[in-house]
């Protein structure tokens, strides 16, 4: 058995056991890996769900709901492409925990004899013990839930503990993409620093990003505009087309979001405030990574802003007693999709502001002996998540109301919940974000507090 083999698992599941230092670190780790396996389990669930319901005969009690089913994959699965941005890189930003630290760690192991290739094997194997670790967690976490969906329904009958569970292949699907998600990215971390002591001290910073971004967004966004005036979503081909160009346009927004935070945080450079001036400087430093902390948030946004007008007939002629049906039903969806992106958007706040805390602790350290308050720590901490906070919820959530004025076909029905959706999401978002940065303040005070010299 290699060195990196045996050694790896060890050395986890020891850090996972620790109470301080890097065992926090792998500890959020695994807590990132069990939200986003419980959520992507949940919502794989709920898309197979209605597809059984479509496919097996007898599995709507009434009839009338045949011809409306459909429809009910469509948005499921839309909801499903949706919430799989987040899952994903909640995931992969759990694998790039602590990456600076791991990087420094791995390269000491090189000084003493390691190869590259036994260096990144080992961070691979220790990430996977971590991704296990949590998908098993995640998977009980699931199945403990099941019993709480019986309290909601779906068109006119209650949802049943044993509708949610996938089958055994799409349980394995969903685990297996996230165990590769969690591989890769460790991988493609440790490649951006090469594993070696020069790699980990030149520390480069990454490059400014170009206005190619802002102008693809644009054409994307015009197109959408343009397609939807003569999309015909009755049918199941036009439906699906108009996801798919939809989504897309929803994941450009990841593309343009870093390069917004870069154009905002540099003149807000320009300060005397210290607060100010590194959150500043550390969004313009990696503003991708700065745009990973509300990515989440700004989905939310743009699937809030969207819902403000969203349509509310169907097209499969049933009375008025089933289009209510099918609007509540559409209503209920909205709200487990945004409940289920508020608590990513929470976790992947907390551990992205917890792995910069113990990344940056040599700074902290620095500034704290130069004799900076350590209230500023939390200051910037704040600064450095509201700011693009309030540049994701600014850029998403009119983006996503323009997009819903040119597909709605009809906007009586419920525009006062569309608005209620829309101010809940923002504000609870904006709670939770911000709340996930102070609930660092006691990491922040423990690496202050250990990394000192006895005789200091």
């Amino acid at each position: 058995m290699s060195v990196a083999l045996n050694l790896a698992p060890r050395l986890a599941v020891e850090r996972i056991r620790a109470t301080k230092g890097a065992g926090v670190l792998d500890a959020m780790a695994v807590l990132a890996f069990t939200v986003s396996s419980w959520l992507a389990l949940t919502v794989a669930g709920g898309t197979w769900m209605f597809v059984a319901r479509w496919r097996v005969d007898g599995a709507l009690n009434d009839p009338m709901w045949v011809d409306v089913a459909p429809a009910y994959v469509g948005l499921a699965g839309f909801a499903c492409a949706l919430l799989t941005i987040p899952v994903l890189a909640l995931g992969g930003a759990a694998a790039r925990l602590g990456a600076r630290g791991r990087s420094r760690r791995l390269a000491s192991l090189r000084l003493v004899g390691m190869t590259s290739g036994e260096v990144v094997k080992m961070s691979v194997l220790e990430t996977l013990v971590q991704a296990v670790a949590g998908v098993v967690l995640g998977s009980v976490v699931f199945v403990a839930s099941l019993p709480a969906w019986q309290l909601i329904s779906f068109q006119g009958q209650n949802i049943e503990a044993r509708e949610m569970l996938p089958q055994w292949w799409l349980w394995l699907a969903v685990v297996g993409v996230l165990l590769m998600l969690a591989v890769m990215s460790t991988i493609v971390g440790l490649r951006r620093v090469s594993i070696s002591p020069l790699g980990v001290a030149r520390d480069e910073t990454p490059k400014r990003l170009k206005t190619w971004r802002l102008v693809l967004v644009v054409l994307l966004v015009t197109g959408f505009m343009i397609y939807s005036q003569s999309a015909d979503i009755a049918n199941l081909v036009g439906l699906v087309l108009t996801v798919v160009f939809l989504t897309i346009v929803i994941g450009s927004i990841t593309v343009v979001g870093p390069w917004l935070l870069q154009l905002i945080a540099k003149p807000r450079t320009r300060t005397s405030k210290v607060p100010k001036l590194l959150a500043a400087r550390r969004i313009l430093d990696d503003p991708r990574a700065a745009w990973r902390n509300v990515a989440a948030v700004a989905l939310l946004g743009f699937i809030a802003g969207f819902t403000v007008n969203i349509p509310v007939t169907t097209s499969g002629g049933a009375a008025d007693v089933y289009q209510e049906t099918f609007v509540r039903d559409i209503q209920t969806g909205v709200a487990i999709t945004l409940v289920v992106g508020l608590i990513l958007a929470a976790t992947a706040t907390l551990i992205s502001q917890a792995s910069g805390v113990f990344d940056r602790a040599s700074e902290a350290v620095a500034m704290d002996r130069m004799g900076v308050p350590r209230a500023v720590h939390a200051a910037v901490r704040r600064s450095q998540v509201l700011v693009p906070l309030a540049v994701a919820l600014g850029t998403s959530v009119p983006l996503g109301f323009l997009l819903s004025t040119v597909t709605a076909t009809e906007t009586e029905g419920f525009p006062t919940l569309g608005v209620v959706l829309l101010a809940s999401t923002v504000l609870v978002g904006f709670l939770l974000t911000l709340g996930a940065a102070e609930a660092c303040r006691p990491l922040q005070t423990g690496v202050l507090g250990e990394q000192r010299r006895r005789n200091d």
